[in-house]
C-alpha cells in the first residue's frame, strides 16, 4: 500500500486539526503519515522551501496567516501566497490553506473550526476535510499516472525527463530561479494584493 504524506505548517498548531490530520483521516487505499512544522515567521518563506518535509509532503495543510507576523524579517504575506510560491517549486505538492475567513467553494480553502458551529472540532472537521483530502489525492494519482506514462514514453528528451522526475521526487536541483527571483515575485503578489 502507498503512502500519502500530510504536512501542516502553523505557528501556532490548532490541536483538533492535527489530531485529525494525525489520527481522524482514513483512506482504504493508502497509508497515511502525518508531520508538522511549527513555523517560526522570523525564518521566512525560504526556510520552509527548503525544508526536506516540505519536499517529502504529498499535501501540505497551511495556515493563512502564517506569514503575518509583523515582526518576520521577510516581509509580510499570506499562506495563500505562500501556496503560490510553493507551487512554483513543487507543482506536484497538493496545499490545501486553513483561514479564518469565509470561504466560498473552494476546494484548496478550509475554514477553521468555529466553536458557535454547533459541531465538536472531530465533528467538524470529520465534516469538511475528507472532500478537501480526497479531491487533492485524486490530483497526486494524477501526477503519478502522468510521470508514469512519461517514463514510458521514448519521444521525450531524457534531460526533460530528469527535470520532471526530479521536480516530482521534490529536488530543485534544476530550478533556475535565484532567492531574488523569489523575492521579486512575492514583492508582485503584494502589489497586486494592495
Amino acid at each position: 500500500m502507498k503512502t500519502i504524506s500530510f504536512l501542516y505548517i502553523d505557528d501556532g498548531p490548532e490541536p483538533a486539526l492535527a489530531k485529525y490530520l494525525d489520527k481522524g483521516y482514513q483512506n482504504d487505499k493508502y497509508n497515511i503519515e502525518y508531520s508538522d512544522i511549527i513555523f517560526n515567521p522570523n525564518d521566512g518563506y525560504d526556510s520552509l522551501l527548503k525544508n526536506p518535509k516540505v519536499r517529502a509532503a504529498n499535501i501540505i495543510f497551511v495556515d493563512s496567516r502564517l506569514f503575518e507576523n509583523q515582526n518576520a524579517m521577510n516581509g509580510k504575506f499570506t499562506g495563500e501566497e505562500f501556496k503560490l510560491v510553493l507551487k512554483k517549486f513543487y507543482p506536484y505538492i497538493e496545499v490545501l490553506v486553513i483561514t479564518q475567513n469565509t470561504i466560498d467553494n473552494d476546494i484548496t480553502m478550509i475554514s477553521k473550526y468555529n466553536p458557535f458551529c454547533g459541531k465538536t472540532p472531530a465533528e467538524y472537521y470529520g465534516s469538511i476535510l475528507p472532500t478537501h483530502i480526497n479531491n487533492a489525492i485524486a490530483n497526486i494519482e494524477q501526477y503519478w499516472l502522468l510521470s508514469e506514462k512519461l517514463s514510458n514514453n521514448e519521444n521525450w528528451d531524457a534531460m526533460l525527463k530528469s527535470k520532471v522526475f526530479a521536480t516530482l521526487n521534490g529536488n530543485d536541483q534544476y530550478d533556475e530561479l535565484t532567492k531574488a527571483d523569489v523575492d521579486n515575485l512575492i514583492q508582485a503578489f503584494k502589489d497586486i494584493q494592495g
